[in-house]
């Protein structure tokens, strides 16, 4: 990706998503990407690494009121969140599907995937022959019989 953004290029996809269960997401914290820093809902702040895990200071989350909504780690660990390399793509890509611009470009982007996973069901997901020359032609030939299918449907 960095080479697209590099070229001046335009990422436009969903953003990864964070899951922890019950407990407090990554999106709960306050992340200060120019002080590189991130703060919890309690107020506690780290200082944060691209690339890296942060963990909070186990002693401040030994005794905080919002321990159980935040980690289910063991007395003597804090809680620990992960910052991705490509951080500042991703929270971009937040702030971007937030908009009503940015719904609308994630949407132009469904015509496209629907007509990959069509193909890719009548395909398979490994080439069937050995050699470039064979498979390009099997894809195009495959792409082919999608687009027409296609065209009945609207048609009939």
């Amino acid at each position: 990706m960095d080479e697209i953004l590099g070229a001046g290029g335009q990422v436009i996809c969903k953003p990864w998503v964070a899951r922890n269960g019950k407990s407090f997401a990554k999106g709960d914290f306050k992340l200060n990407l120019r002080d590189f820093t991130i703060t919890c809902p309690a107020g506690e702040t780290e200082r944060i690494k691209f690339g890296s895990v942060v963990e909070f200071d186990p002693e401040a989350c030994d005794h905080c009121r919002l321990r159980a909504n935040c980690t289910v780690a063991g007395i003597g660990s804090g809680r620990t969140v992960a910052i991705a390399e490509n951080e500042r793509l991703q929270h971009k890509l937040r702030k971007l599907q937030k908009t009503r611009v940015g719904r609308a470009k994630l949407r132009e982007r469904v015509g496209v995937e629907h007509r990959l996973a069509h193909l890719a069901r009548r395909q398979g997901r490994r080439a069937r022959y050995r050699g470039v020359r064979k498979n390009l032609f099997d894809l195009r030939r495959a792409c082919a019989i999608q687009n027409l299918e296609t065209i009945q449907r609207k048609a009939a």
